[in-house]
């Protein structure tokens, strides 16, 4: 085996998996991906074990655990939401990663999910969900989205075929520098059809503190965080695109029951006291279902 922890950018879904693995083995569960262990491999147990541990995560909530769960369960819940307020007749979900949400979500048979990734990502999905019944018709795409030909043509594809779609990026845009995300937000505002786009997004200084962690072994594997725009969400409105619903992982936590920080007590004390504080603190990390602004 490698002695690098992360190979490539690919390795990170492994790693997202095995967490997922985790919160679902617990008898207080927020979700259950029977496929998250099997789908996350040795590798993902591996990585998920071996990385360094944030110096804000409780000794006891298994490094990231915590976080991963609670962003699966927002973001579960902003995609049901939002295929239901729009009238979604497909899901585009780009870097699907390892995540079998069309296998364990209550989704209108109707719906088609469209998963776009890297071959290898998407050969072992299919492997392990072979004989497994989703509950949506789901297709999936081999793409490379850092490639804008390519993602355009897949979009093009998506747009043509349906008129109101829900557009996932989970994971996704913190690896993409502001001109790729910029562009990416670019091309599906103009498609009319793409109707909603969720995803997360965190500030400069959440950034900061991963990578000052992370950063060296991401890198190995070209795997280092680049976008957390020091404008937030408002840097999405110059590309046609608003918040419809935000949702902070802090506040979420709290509400999931998964608020497994170290010291989070002075943190709640410190939220009560200080608006400007709490603002800060729950805007690190935030969950946004996007709408079409223009």
């Amino acid at each position: 085996m490698s002695a690098r922890l992360i190979e490539d950018v690919s390795d990170t879904a492994r790693w997202v998996a095995y967490h997922r693995a985790l919160e679902s083995e617990r008898p207080d569960a927020l979700f259950r991906d029977p496929f998250a262990r099997r789908l996350a491999g040795e590798r993902g147990r591996r990585i998920a074990e071996e990385m360094p541990t944030l110096r804000f995560s409780h000794p006891g909530a298994r490094g990231m655990a915590w976080a991963l769960a609670v962003r699966t369960k927002v973001i579960d819940e902003l995609i049901l939401e939002s295929i239901r307020g729009v009238g979604a007749g497909a899901v585009l979900n780009l870097a699907a990663g390892l995540d079998a949400r069309p296998y364990r979500l209550a989704l209108p048979p109707s719906l088609v999910w469209v998963e776009a990734d890297r071959a290898p990502i998407l050969a072992a999905k299919t492997e392990v969900l072979a004989n497994a019944t989703p509950a949506c018709a789901v297709e999936r795409v081999e793409a490379d989205l850092a490639d804008e030909r390519a993602r355009g043509e897949l979009l093009d594809r998506v747009a043509a075929r349906h008129e109101r779609v829900v557009v996932v990026s989970e994971g996704l845009l913190v690896y993409l520098d502001e001109r790729r995300v910029g562009s990416l937000a670019d091309a599906l505002h103009a498609r009319p059809s793409m109707q909603r786009w969720i995803f997360d997004n965190i500030t400069p200084e959440a950034l900061a503190q991963n990578m000052r962690v992370w950063g060296a072994t991401l890198a190995e594997g070209n795997a280092v965080w680049r976008f957390a725009p020091a404008n937030g969400l408002d840097f999405f409105r110059s590309h046609g695109w608003s918040p419809v619903v935000t949702r902070s992982c802090i506040a979420e936590a709290r509400r999931l029951g998964r608020y497994e920080m170290r010291s989070a007590w002075v943190l709640r004390a410190l939220s009560r006291v200080s608006a400007r504080f709490r603002e800060r603190i729950e805007g690190m990390v935030v969950y946004a279902e996007m709408g079409r602004s223009a």
